[in-house]
């Protein structure tokens, strides 16, 4: 049976205020920047205001709140992020007085479960198809089992899979095949993306995009110019942020080149900015 929260638990949860939460339970994950502004220790670029609001540069994304703080940055899912903020009863918006952390309340990261996969991927193909991605690479994609369909609430989602160097999933986001319904599985660890490695194990040239599509359709190019779809390596982000490739590179020392293949907006722009400055300062 599927776990449930009351509404009135929601919008309690709602109500909780993040600097109160950090200060808290996470008090040595902020960095005071400003006389209304923190960032914090384990993400430099995650930046918190006083009034609650916070904002991530380097994924571009943000809100408000302690739940919102939970489900985007810690990886909980809704429900438990939910119960989590219920159980510790903390005052909304209450002004900050110093407390020892009390263990009970302790967050751990959910451990990592895949959705259950689909007994077939022919709603996925067909939708990702639909998207321009050649057959030959979708199918190769489903062999490796990093791409696969699962089904919940009677809706059909395509899930792309992070591997480890061992070819353990470690991460999962899921793309609706109606919609724009898009997520994340819970306990995904970031720094392992959906890539894709090259035929000769010594190419010294990764090819980086922002998402599992965009890595698709930039490989899907290269067979329509008729060229070895997997001559280079094959990196997706997960959105603008450096966790995903820094872990990659690491894996793989003989990458000596990269190739920004970003979205053309200002974000990806300033970003691919952000990466070229990074790298080549790490020669």
């Amino acid at each position: 049976m599927r776990e449930r929260v009351t509404t009135d638990q929601i919008k309690l949860a709602r109500t909780v205020d993040l600097i109160s939460y950090m200060q808290q339970y996470e008090p040595e994950e902020l960095i005071r920047t400003g006389p209304h502004d923190y960032k914090t220790a384990t993400h430099s670029s995650l930046c918190i205001s006083d009034n609650g609001l916070w904002h991530w540069y380097s994924r571009g994304i943000g809100g408000r709140g302690a739940l919102n703080y939970l489900i985007q940055v810690k990886g909980m899912d809704f429900v438990s992020a939910v119960r989590h903020l219920c159980e510790l009863e903390l005052p909304a918006h209450a002004p900050f007085q110093p407390v020892k952390k009390n263990p009970q309340h302790e967050y751990e990261r959910k451990p990592f479960a895949q959705p259950l996969p689909d007994s077939n991927a022919e709603t996925v193909v067909q939708y990702l198809k639909r998207r321009g991605i050649d057959g030959k690479i979708l199918k190769y994609c489903i062999n490796q089992g990093i791409i696969y369909q699962t089904t919940r609430s009677g809706y059909k989602n395509c899930v792309f899979v992070g591997m480890d160097s061992e070819g353990k999933p470690r991460s999962a986001s899921v793309r609706g095949c109606q919609g724009i319904f898009r997520g994340e599985c819970a306990g995904s660890e970031k720094q392992f993306g959906f890539c894709i490695p090259p035929k000769n194990t010594e190419t010294d040239l990764a090819e980086v995009y922002e998402a599992p599509i965009d890595l698709l359709s930039g490989a899907t190019l290269h067979l329509m110019k008729g060229h070895d779809w997997r001559r280079n390596h094959y990196v997706s982000l997960g959105g603008l942020n450096y966790v995903a490739l820094d872990n990659y590179l690491e894996n793989h020392p003989e990458i000596h080149k990269l190739l920004l293949r970003l979205d053309n907006d200002e974000p990806g722009l300033q970003f691919a900015m952000k990466l070229q400055e990074r790298y080549q300062a790490r020669g």
